[in-house]
């Protein structure tokens, strides 16, 4: 009994141990993408296992694609996910999801006005947009603060290794465009500028990409456009124009490789879905990268290597269900 007892205590220990990083192969270099948790009180728990695996890993930077909680959208919460991605040791973008702003008009979430919660997401989280979170925060070039879109202060752009990086402010809840009680016209018209800024952003990117002759593009945000689904003039697609229409664009004449990196509907997909309206050429430089989401928690390495013609490998962190130490 003792011998069976010992055999069945090893193994668990063996498979509840850590899996060792992957080394970076030499001229590669590797980075974490992460979203749509914790949600819940057991995920916080393991959420708390994915750090310690982030700071274990060499990474040059972790971006996180929105939803840092579900419900409520209070103060303590922001903060509590500021803390985390400030204990992290390496820097840390981040780009706003719907959960915490657009969807806290909910009762569960507090009744809060989304506006106001943007807000205050904005003056915790992007009170210097030229600098990234985490302990050794890296230089980002934001939107905000220039332009026609002075305020979108959280979307920014970074280059690395000839990669050029942005994050892009897009959500789920169809874009913003969800209705709710008491929704008035100012968020109809706060969704369509976000939206142009979206696009905007999206076209400078790419010609920062051109100018500095970047080995590819790199861009992240929250939402699932709906990239499969036809006609491109669908209602689920029609929220996010001009997005879409500058990124299909953009994409085809650059020619090189392009990874767009999101949450929003939970489930790991990698694939090439990018369709060109009007000629119906598949974008084959166009990877999409969906990140999995509660109740999966864990995190995405993408491992970049700029001299291979496919350039980004993915490996899927996700924790067991069980494993909470």
């Amino acid at each position: 009994m003792a011998g069976v007892l010992l055999v069945l205590a090893t193994a668990f220990l063996t498979r509840s141990a850590p899996p060792s990083p992957t080394p970076v192969p030499p001229g590669a270099f590797a980075f974490a993408v992460l979203g749509d948790a914790p949600y819940y009180m057991w995920e916080d728990l393991q959420f708390r296992l994915v750090l310690k695996a982030l700071n274990a890993h060499e990474l040059r930077s972790v971006v996180h694609v929105g939803d840092i909680f579900w419900r409520p959208c209070t103060d303590a919460y922001y903060r509590r996910s500021l803390e985390w991605f400030n204990g992290l040791r390496h820097p840390v973008i981040y780009t706003p999801g719907d959960n915490e702003w657009f969807d806290c008009w909910e009762p569960g979430s507090g009744r809060f006005a989304p506006q106001d919660r943007l807000d205050r997401i904005r003056k915790l989280f992007f009170a210097d947009p030229a600098r990234s979170l985490g302990q050794t925060p890296r230089t980002l070039v934001s939107q905000g603060g220039r332009g026609s879109f002075p305020e979108f202060v959280e979307n920014v752009r970074w280059v690395e290794d000839r990669f050029v990086f942005a994050t892009i402010h897009l959500i789920g809840s169809r874009n913003g465009m969800r209705e709710f009680p008491g929704r008035a016209p100012s968020e109809d018209a706060a969704a369509k500028r976000r939206t142009e800024a979206a696009a905007a952003w999206v076209r400078e990117t790419f010609a920062e990409a051109a100018s500095v002759n970047a080995a590819g593009v790199v861009l992240a945000f929250h939402a699932s456009p709906d990239f499969d689904e036809r006609p491109p003039t669908s209602r689920n697609r029609a929220v996010y124009e001009p997005f879409l229409a500058a990124l299909e664009e953009e994409v085809e004449r650059f020619h090189r490789p392009v990874l767009a990196m999101h949450g929003d509907d939970h489930i790991y997909t990698v694939d090439r879905p990018l369709v060109r309206r009007g000629t119906g050429r598949r974008l084959e430089n166009f990877v999409r990268l969906e990140v999995p989401g509660s109740p999966e928690v864990g995190w995405v390495k993408v491992t970049v290597n700029p001299g291979a013609a496919d350039p980004f490998t993915f490996e899927n962190h996700v924790l067991p269900r069980w494993k909470y130490w």
